[in-house]
């Protein structure tokens, strides 16, 4: 005989496993990265990294390692991709002309339209864009962006954002996923280096959204992606602890101790 507690744990997850499955019927690849690991491949301009031929050996040593799904930056670098596997790509864009102090400021990731469509047709099966809902490099607003990417490109739309605020307005635009990626990296937001995810931001949009959540944004241990997964994310993505080797090295320069 079922308990009443059993009965509504059942029932919960009657309802969770519903949602999931819509968040998937309509895009195979939202599905297919639920309960993953992404790893996001990316080197900026003047990295020893920064061409697709090291972006692919970046990729294909995650891979080998059991991540599921590409987060990865450049028309490029997501051709390259596309040709050596059939796992989900997120793709991106990042405007060359925005320094990183002003960056804080303004829409860097996929900041048009146009970035958006290129991003599809090199092989994306993901876009992702920012989602702060600050101006865009086409004047189009976020809910125009996410519109035009659903009907003309008929691709799902990861949405980038930095707040609890940010992300509930991503979801009533019609965001089919969103990502706390931007945080600390907005002027709001903006955090140390040093500062590790933030999972009550995480824990917040679990509680009030209904789309799926991701948590992104300064992961550097195992025990972080697997509380995230306890607390309900969707999928991790996990970046410069595993595929920027300078980053990596400083972490370890630092602790070592300094000569009196």
């Amino acid at each position: 005989m079922s308990t009443p507690g059993y009965e509504l744990y059942y029932a919960f997850n009657i309802v969770i496993n519903y949602l999931n499955m819509q968040t998937g019927s309509k895009y195979a690849a939202t599905s297919k990265i639920r309960g993953t690991l992404i790893v996001s491949c990316q080197a900026d301009a003047g990295e020893p990294l920064a061409s697709p031929d090291h972006i692919k050996a970046l990729a294909l040593s995650a891979i080998m390692g059991g991540a599921k799904a590409l987060r990865l930056e450049g028309i490029e670098n997501i051709k390259t991709m596309r040709g050596a596997t059939d796992l989900p790509i997120i793709g991106l864009s990042k405007s060359k002309n925005i320094s990183n102090g002003e960056r804080l400021k303004n829409v860097y990731i996929t900041a048009s339209f146009a970035e958006a469509r290129d991003l599809a047709n090199a092989g994306s099966d993901i876009i992702a864009i920012d989602a702060t809902g600050r101006k865009r490099a086409d004047n189009l607003n976020l809910e125009e962006t996410i519109g035009c990417i659903h009907k003309d490109l008929a691709k799902p739309v990861l949405a980038d954002i930095s707040t609890l605020e940010e992300g509930m307005q991503a979801e009533a635009f019609g965001a089919d996923l969103i990502s706390t990626t931007l945080y600390g990296y907005t002027k709001e937001t903006q955090v140390s280096s040093s500062h590790g995810p933030n999972f009550e931001l995480l824990k917040n949009l679990i509680k009030n959204a209904k789309i799926p959540v991701i948590l992104e944004g300064r992961v550097w241990h195992p025990e972080e992606v697997k509380k995230a997964f306890e607390y309900g994310a969707y999928a991790v993505v996990v970046g410069s602890a595993i595929t920027r080797p300078q980053f990596i090295t400083e972490r370890f320069v630092g602790v070592i101790p300094k000569e009196k």
